[in-house]
């Protein structure tokens, strides 16, 4: 396994997607949604609020706030997810028990296959 590091998605876009969906407070994923949120976005999709975590956010590529339009219109909430884990020590945690996993799955693989063997005999 290779790490590609920091602002590399860990699941799939179908991973992510379902994971959102499972979610009790939402109600519909926007796929290849805008960076910055527009009025029209949120017109079309009847969004009642705007949730960021207190985390850093980078202004748009011509240095605008994305949450500019949400936080006119007193529908943007920040919230504190009292997490001190970032997406950096997730990937730190993966990529050091990879090798754990992986001498797991192998030792289960090769049990599999002799198991396998004895049962074609």
């Amino acid at each position: 396994m290779y790490c590609k590091g920091e602002s590399r998605p860990l699941m799939t876009l179908h991973e992510r997607v379902l994971s959102c969906l499972g979610c009790k407070y939402v109600d519909e994923v926007v796929i290849a949604a805008p960076y910055c949120i527009s009025e029209d976005l949120l017109k079309h999709f009847k969004v009642k609020v705007v949730v960021h975590g207190k985390t850093d956010v980078k202004p748009s590529r011509d240095g605008k706030d994305p949450f500019q339009v949400p936080k006119k219109l007193k529908v943007y909430q920040a919230i504190d997810s009292s997490n001190s884990m970032s997406s950096s020590e997730y990937i730190k945690r993966i990529c050091d028990n990879h090798a754990i996993y992986s001498r797991r799955n192998s030792v289960k693989e090769a049990k599999e296959i002799k198991n396998l063997k004895v049962l074609a005999q």
